[in-house]
């Protein structure tokens, strides 16, 4: 199964990453082209650009990759808004967007993983239906694991 991009809201444009969205995105080039390359190798799978219709700026990461979790293959929420483009409810539209996306290519469940005392986004995830499952360690760093399921 491929997720259809672009994927399109009120505000945003969600695209496959360019390398020179880093600029408007504060981050590195490298972690940009990885994210690229992960893109290519995971047949669509990895973080995506979302754009501001109003003024086609990257206004933050948004997407869903592969990840081993808990020894699971899961397919992982992730989203990263530009310092500049924080509090303004991207990283909740860009989500939901995407998580429904997702069902309606026929995934049945997604998960996402936050720093436990990261406030914006464990309000954002509750928001979007996504039920605390515990805690699990990814990458060497502990993280609050939540699971949204398609009948939700």
């Amino acid at each position: 199964m491929r997720i259809e991009l672009p994927i399109e809201t009120k505000r945003l444009v969600i695209r496959p990453l360019r390398v020179e969205d880093a600029t408007d995105l504060g981050e590195p080039e490298e972690w940009i082209r990885e994210k690229i390359d992960r893109y290519e190798r995971d047949g669509g799978m990895s973080l995506w650009a979302a754009v501001e219709r109003q003024n086609r700026r990257a206004v933050a990461l948004a997407g869903l990759q592969w990840e081993q979790i808990d020894g699971r293959r899961e397919l992982d929420l992730g989203c990263v808004v530009a310092a500049d483009a924080r509090s303004r409810g991207y990283a909740t539209e860009a989500s939901e967007a995407i998580v429904r996306a997702a069902f309606a290519t026929g995934f049945q469940r997604v998960t996402a993983m936050t720093y436990p005392h990261n406030a914006p986004a464990l309000r954002s995830l509750e928001k979007l239906g996504f039920t605390p499952n515990g805690e699990t360690t990814f990458e060497g760093r502990q993280y609050a694991f939540f699971v949204r399921m398609c009948d939700q």
